[in-house]
């Protein structure tokens, strides 16, 4: 196959479907052939990512993401995406298996919060692994902006709407959401970052979505995944 990207998911598995989904919702060909070239590794059994960051686990994701990289490289994609947050605390070091690029989903957040027109209050939807990691919280206060510390209860609830609503049962409960998401509004979130796919998962069924002012790290990731898509198999700027 000529003129593809690979999508490293499974991380979890219906973060990677509902990423399929919205990407081929976002771009309606008259075709069956028309449609973007890809190849999906859906491999649901990488260790959680926020479990070894926050030292809970020893089992180390990268070694498992590296298996990928290297399996796949040989075929040569044009390029690869995360469906994660959480795995791009291992971005350097997978960039260093492939001289292909990895499209980086934290810093296509970074270019949304430099399109602010002033300094804003910033909330960060997300695992504990990732707010551990810093990935959003640098990004932030490099764009002028300040990022909001949850506090434990509300880190809670997230969490719950994250693994026990999601990962755990395969649901989602849009009451406990909406309440977290209110809650980060009260406490001064003039924006609030979706930095986990499960809560973009969440956010795509939501039909209040527009109600709230939401910076979708996965959406960013599905524009740029079409737009450099559709330029690479058929030469179309969009």
């Amino acid at each position: 196959m000529k003129n593809f990207f690979v999508i490293l998911g499974g991380m979890g598995t219906l973060a990677t479907t509902n990423f399929l989904n919205d990407l081929n919702n976002a771009y309606k060909p008259n075709s069956d052939q028309e449609y973007l070239n890809y190849m999906v590794l859906n491999h649901a059994t990488i260790p959680d990512r926020t479990s070894f960051i926050l030292k809970k686990s020893k089992e180390n994701p990268y070694d498992f993401l590296k298996e990928d990289v290297e399996s796949v490289d040989k075929l040569d994609p044009d390029f690869y995406v995360i469906t994660c947050n959480t795995a791009h605390f291992f971005y350097e070091d997978l960039k260093k298996l492939t001289k292909k690029p990895i499209i980086n989903m934290i810093e296509l957040v970074e270019n949304k919060l430099n399109e602010l027109k002033k300094p804003s209050t910033i909330g960060l939807f997300a695992t504990e692994g990732t707010i551990k990691s810093r990935l959003f919280t640098d990004i932030i206060e490099r764009c002028g902006h300040k990022a909001l510390v949850s506090s434990k209860e509300l880190q809670e609830n997230i969490n719950d709407c994250l693994y026990k609503d999601v990962k755990e049962s395969g649901q989602i409960n849009f009451e406990r959401y909406h309440k977290t998401l209110d809650k980060m509004l009260e406490e001064g979130a003039d924006y609030i970052i979706i930095g986990c796919t499960e809560a973009s998962y969440i956010n795509s069924e939501d039909e209040k979505r527009d109600s709230y002012p939401i910076i979708d790290s996965e959406k960013e990731l599905v524009n740029e995944s079409l737009k450099l898509g559709l330029k690479l198999q058929k030469n179309i700027e969009i």
